[in-house]
């Protein structure tokens, strides 16, 4: 019982810290919206593909411009 309580303590305190480091990123909404925009693109690739809606050129694009707001992403939390 004692081992519960203090593994749900300690979640409390890392989701707290956690919160408490995201927010003070100054490039918290970039990071976010790069990450979203990646996740979507992925996302409708992965469709067209599935319905046969797109060539293997259109696809490979798509894909390099997830890529690079992924390295958009990883760039502004290097400059933390």
């Amino acid at each position: 019982m004692c081992t519960l309580i203090e593994k749900n303590i300690l979640e409390n305190q890392n989701i707290k810290t956690r919160s408490y480091k995201m927010a003070q990123y100054k490039f918290k909404n970039k990071v976010t919206d790069d990450l979203q925009d990646a996740t979507d693109i992925v996302k409708q690739v992965g469709r067209m593909i599935t319905e046969g809606k797109t060539d293997v050129n259109s696809a490979i694009d798509n894909l390099r411009r997830a890529v690079k707001k992924l390295e958009s992403a990883k760039y502004y939390i290097d400059r933390e």
